[in-house]
């Protein structure tokens, strides 16, 4: 080793807009151990102006897939979560920080800008959500208000942020029964930390969702009707904002064997799928809202002979993340039941599947939700 002592040599000054727009295009992870360096740091990195332009400049490169598995035959608790990047495949450890106990469930409710809201449930009485950034690993403890409606025959929630606001807001849905008209929804913010806001509508439809879609502060559900509630009749909507419910018919010509909601062309898509004969065809929809609250219908694209599962599917860009399952065993109770999930990007311009995340469970599990996710710094 070499006695003579390193030449020191003094950096250039950076600028404060400089260090701004090279912190903006860092990841969510090296921001907030940099805001840890001093107090100047932690300032500069904490206003609302950085924390939405970094997950601007972030959302689509950290895009990740979590998918909830769990027993039959609920269709929402899960046990276990498998989270995978959806560039690369690359799995990370997805570990809810609270302990559900051997009895307990969790339930994804959603995510929107890198905060996560899950139900969880204490061996299926002490039950709360927890609202969670796995980046910062703030979190807030919400009460639960379906707990108080867990016999009714509509009972769900959905997460969302206003539009180019920090707030957040949970509205929770709910109904008696079927065959009555009028839907009750409660209402949770983020600046008031409260259930503080409630109220009732009207509606055609006998059950919403489960599944929903947020976009620029507005809920979208599907809603259903008929026999089983088998049929797609309304879009039914909620301002997060203003919070007023409305509906929209859906066209005669859209409905088919399979009926989702998806995030489409930054908006919102529909997805239809039938089997004709020996044909499989797949359509999405842009929907479009009007002034009057209206929705504009445009078929996109339409993909023969492909076929979709009828587990949760979501689109991304050109591709179609899907969630295949597939069990191994002959049903006997002597008999060890393996499940095998598979994690795959359809290219349907191209006609080709790229296998992401390939798992396998020594027992019969379903998956239960699939949840789009990208990492950022907003508060909880």
């Amino acid at each position: 080793m070499s006695d003579t002592p390193p030449n020191m040599k003094k950096l250039p000054h950076l600028s404060e807009d400089l260090i701004w727009k090279i912190m903006v295009k860092a990841d969510p992870k090296t921001v907030g151990q940099c805001r840890t360096l001093s107090k100047g740091w932690n300032f500069r990195l904490c206003t609302n102006l950085f924390v939405k332009a970094n997950y601007k400049e972030n959302k689509d490169r950290s895009k990740s897939v979590i998918v909830g598995i769990g027993y039959p035959p609920g269709d929402y608790n899960s046990i276990w979560f498998v989270r995978a990047y959806l560039h690369s495949g690359r799995q990370v450890q997805f570990n809810v920080p609270m302990d559900a106990n051997q009895y307990g469930l969790y339930s994804v409710i959603g995510s929107e800008n890198g905060i996560i809201c899950i139900k969880i449930s204490l061996g299926g009485l002490n039950s709360r959500l927890l609202v969670w950034n796995p980046v910062s690993d703030k979190r807030r403890y919400v009460t639960d208000e379906a707990s108080k409606h867990s016999a009714h025959a509509v009972s769900l929630y959905a997460f969302g942020f206003l539009e180019d606001e920090i707030e957040y807001r949970i509205v929770h849905v709910y109904k008696r029964a079927f065959r009555q008209r009028n839907m009750s929804w409660s209402l949770y913010t983020s600046f008031e930390r409260e259930w503080t806001h409630s109220g009732m509508f009207k509606s055609d439809v006998q059950k919403l969702g489960p599944k929903y879609i947020v976009h620029n502060g507005i809920v979208y559900w599907i809603g259903w009707q008929g026999a089983n509630f088998f049929e797609p009749a309304s879009i039914v909507t909620f301002n997060l904002r203003i919070q007023m419910f409305h509906e929209a018919k859906i066209p005669p010509d859209v409905p088919s064997d399979y009926n989702s909601l998806t995030y489409f062309n930054d908006g919102v898509g529909y997805i239809s799928y039938r089997n004709l004969a020996f044909s499989r065809q797949v359509l999405v929809w842009q929907m479009k809202r009007n002034g009057d609250h209206s929705i504009h219908w445009e078929r996109m694209i339409r993909v023969s002979g492909l076929g979709i599962p009828y587990t949760p599917s979501l689109f991304l860009g050109n591709d179609i993340i899907t969630v295949m399952e597939c069990r191994d065993g002959s049903g006997s109770a002597n008999d060890a039941v393996r499940t095998d999930f598979l994690i795959s990007r359809l290219k349907y311009m191209e006609s080709r599947r790229e296998h992401l995340v390939q798992r396998t469970w020594q027992e019969h599990v379903n998956v239960k939700t699939i949840t789009m996710h990208s990492d950022g710094l907003y508060m909880v």
